[in-house]
This record gives structure tokens, sequence and C-alpha cells, in this order.
């Protein structure tokens, strides 16, 4: 699923120069609504006839807003007819399948293998490299744990 993803991610930002999962949604025709989840819910998507939704809490700040979208992108792209209240409530295995390849599809988004190559990060923390990157520390490991292993494999 990894490689299918990587394809999906390197399509998306090539047809649509981005990598900003709104504008991506914008222009997939996927609507966003804003609404108050509570406290532990970030968001979810949502397949509805000839509708696709994603819902993302108001009451996150705009960093967790947009990684919360980005992984919800990766729901309605690669589990666009799955029942994930169904998953929820009879297993664990698959929804937490689901999970990881949706963080897997938003960590490739917002980090290209090019911003990670180089000198640019010699001698800084992973908080600090996560912090200039301006992405969330889970998905900068998820990120570095993919690329160590193609640099393994090759």
């Amino acid at each position: 699923m990894n490689k299918i993803i990587n394809k999906k991610v390197a399509q998306l930002k090539k047809k649509y120069h981005t990598k900003n999962p709104f504008e991506l949604c914008e222009y997939l025709g996927i609507k966003i609504l804003y609404e108050n989840l509570g406290k532990n819910i970030n968001g979810f998507y949502q397949a509805a006839p000839r509708n696709k939704i994603i819902h993302i809490n108001i009451n996150l700040d705009e960093s967790s807003r947009y990684f919360t979208c980005s992984h919800e992108l990766g729901h309605a792209l690669f589990h666009s007819k799955l029942n994930i209240l169904f998953l929820e409530k009879n297993t664990f295995v698959i929804k937490n399948k689901l999970e990881n390849e949706a963080d897997y599809f938003s960590a490739n988004l917002a980090i290209d293998d090019d911003e990670l190559k180089g000198d640019n990060f010699e001698n800084m923390t992973i908080e600090q490299i996560a912090a200039q990157l301006h992405v969330p520390i889970e998905l900068l490991k998820l990120r570095l744990k993919h690329i160590s292993k193609l640099v393994t494999n090759h």
C-alpha cells in the first residue's frame, strides 16, 4: 500500500502544484466542515451519496487543523468506501491499519524526500527539525522511518 500512497502523493503534487490539503480538497471536490467535535475528536471523514466530507474540530489550532485535514484526505482517497463506524465497533486491527495508512499519506504529503536530504539538519534534534519543517514530530518520525527503510533496502 505504501507504494500506492507514494504514487498518489506524487501525482497530486504534480497535477495541482501544491501539498496543501485544504487546496487539494478544493480541487478534488471534497467538502470541509468545521464543527465542535468535543475534546477527543480532531476530525473524521464521511462518504455521503455523491459527496465526500471532512469534518474538522473547530477547536483545533491552525497547525492541528492542517494535519487533521491531511490525515482525513488520506482516508477520503484510500478508504472512501469503508464504514469506519462499523470498523470502530467491530474490529481493532483493521481500523489501526487504516489510521496508519492515513498517517503515512499525511507524512508523505507534508514532507518531500528532498527536504530531508543533505546537511540541512546536521546536529539538530528531531524536535528542532520538526519545528523547522512545521510538521508534527510523529509525522516526521514516520517519514524518517520510511526513508531509512528505502536506504537499507537498496
